[in-house]
């Protein structure tokens, strides 16, 4: 079996299939949490439910490009964009071809997950600088059963399994339900116009490209920030920019589930990344940020 089929027959059936999943997601040193992640085809397009298991019955629900969150404990909101930040990288269980220019993919063989006969694939960082991951896919329905991420010395910091998977042929009744016209308008942001910052990225680690460049106004602190978000098709990396308030003299890096967090004040601006990476990948993107003189005015 080629690599380029089991991951095409992944992508096809995570898009079209009516099916679910209970998905642990267990981090060596935390309590692990569960998920029931649903997905069917309504009306002739995908809908999607992801919904934690523990805590006040918060839920994620795709309606095509439409993804709705509904939170006790917070305002229902509604965001335009074509999938939810699930458990599973979604570009590599979705469009995995966007991840070829980062990662090489690896078949080992036939394994077994959940119960199931199952196709492992490695998923390994080209330059090195990228978390490596080892992929579990049903080899009956190709669907994802288990990802693991290992660090660069190989060692397991997140493991995804799913436990209970079923497929049906017809559409689930939570889905039957819920309806598009029911969930919160999407939700417009009107970004700041009076704010510019100038700054440049010099150079990204192989694979990982600029996909979005916007003007943010962050909730707790009400600063304006300008935000940039980058990917290798496998995970995304926040860079958030702002006009320097104080004297930052060392650096500020912290990492927790994965994820780094490192904040760096240079030139009067403030820098921070944030992304599923290991600390020296956060290092090598802040070091290629960089101030610029701001373009000369034209006068007519």
């Amino acid at each position: 079996m080629d690599v380029d089929d089991l991951l095409t027959q992944m992508s096809m059936a995570t898009n079209t299939l009516n099916y679910q999943s209970t998905l642990i997601v267990y981090r060596p040193g935390y309590e692990p949490i569960p998920y029931l992640w649903k997905h069917g085809i309504k009306d002739g397009q995908s809908v999607e439910l992801l919904n934690e298991l523990n805590g006040p019955n918060a839920r994620i629900v795709r309606f095509g490009n439409q993804v709705s969150f509904l939170n006790p404990d917070m305002p229902a909101h509604s965001l335009q964009q074509s999938h939810i930040h699930g458990p599973f990288a979604h570009n590599l269980i979705r469009n995995p071809e966007l991840i070829s220019e980062a990662y090489e993919v690896i078949l080992v063989g036939k394994s077994r997950s959940a119960g199931k006969e199952a196709w492992q694939l490695r998923i390994v960082s080209r330059d090195n600088s990228r978390y490596h991951y080892i992929l579990w896919m049903d080899a009956q329905s190709h669907l994802p059963l288990k990802l693991n991420t290992l660090n660069v010395k190989g060692e397991l910091i997140e493991q995804v399994q799913a436990t209970n998977l079923q497929i049906s042929e017809t559409l689930d009744a939570d889905f039957a339900q819920l309806e598009q016209s029911g969930m919160p308008q999407i939700m417009h942001i009107n970004p700041p116009k009076a704010f510019s910052l100038n700054w440049a990225i010099n150079r990204l680690p192989v694979g990982m490209k600029k996909v979005k460049r916007d003007i943010h106004r962050l909730s707790i602190t009400d600063d304006v920030v300008e935000y940039v978000l980058l990917s290798d098709g496998m995970v995304d990396v926040s860079v958030y920019l702002q006009k320097a308030s104080f004297a930052q003299p060392d650096d500020v890096l912290f990492t927790k589930d994965a994820v780094t967090f490192l904040s760096r004040v240079n030139d009067a601006l403030q820098v921070s990344v944030i992304g599923k990476i290991p600390p020296a990948t956060a290092q090598r993107i802040l070091q290629m940020i960089e101030s610029v003189d701001a373009p000369a005015t034209v006068n007519p």
